[in-house]
């Protein structure tokens, strides 16, 4: 018997369905650190760079990390180039997991970074699996239809 659930329609609606709360998800964010000012945002958490790496550079990504989550958050949301920015996405949480936490969960708090890990596990898939048919992505440069069989003689 034929799995109804194994084709395009449904892998498309899958992906749809995950690339949709992800993308809000980057979106709420970014949004919340551009509205509450970015030099604010870059002031409280300019601490948490790593020293290992140049202070300037670390400064310039702070600065872009809410302009770079609501990009992200739009482009999972539509579908459009979404393994790059599935990728993207799921580098700068283990970024921002790394800085807050260091990837050590605080005692007492089981869930600090186990939300993360779903998150970088779900943008990995949309990395790994892509879009579907049910985004821009698809509906620009989706699977083009096989061209008909010449007529038999």
């Amino acid at each position: 018997m034929r799995n109804p659930l194994n084709c395009d329609r449904s892998t498309g609606l899958g992906m749809l369905l995950a690339r949709v709360p992800m993308g809000v998800f980057f979106i709420c964010a970014g949004y919340y650190k551009w509205k509450g000012g970015v030099d604010s945002f870059v002031s409280q958490n300019s601490d948490k760079l790593p020293t290992w790496g140049p202070h300037e550079w670390g400064m310039h990504y702070l600065q872009a990390i809410p302009y770079a989550e609501l990009a992200v958050g739009v482009l999972l949301i539509v579908g459009f180039l979404t393994r790059l920015s599935g990728l993207v996405g799921a580098l700068m949480v283990a970024t921002f997991t790394y800085a807050v936490t260091g990837w050590r969960t605080p005692a007492g708090q089981p869930f600090n970074i186990s939300f993360n890990l779903i998150f970088i596990g779900l943008l990995l898939a949309i990395f790994l699996v892509g879009p579907g048919r049910i985004s821009l992505d698809g509906l620009l440069f989706g699977k083009k239809a096989s061209p008909p069989l010449p007529p038999a003689e």
